[in-house]
């Protein structure tokens, strides 16, 4: 009778522990999962910042760069044009006021 008894409760054991052994597993594997990939998202996500960071820091140094470039080129102002002629008032021939053959 202990022998029966015994066998009986190491069966319902058994099988019981075999239910829950697949449960266990089943929840172990899935927060081993959800860890892996919430790192893959975060090392990701971290690669994307960095690459994004550099690509904004080069944006930002041409466009300074080009600021630069172009501020120096303005600072030389460009040469006027000639005026015009101004012409005489007077249409007079002009003669010297002391002539040297008469001295």
């Amino acid at each position: 009778m202990y022998n029966t008894r015994f066998t009986a409760l190491l069966l319902l054991f058994l099988l019981a522990c075999g239910r829950n052994k697949d449960e266990i597993i089943r929840q172990k594997v899935d927060a081993r999962v959800q860890d892996f990939t919430k790192k893959e998202k975060a090392k990701c996500r971290e690669a994307l910042l960095v690459k994004a960071s550099h690509m904004v820091d080069s944006i930002l140094l041409a466009e300074a760069q080009q600021e630069l470039r172009d501020s120096l080129n303005r600072r030389r102002p460009f040469k006027p044009e000639q005026p015009p002629a101004v012409l005489p008032i007077d249409s007079l021939e002009i003669k010297p006021i002391f002539d040297p053959k008469k001295q």
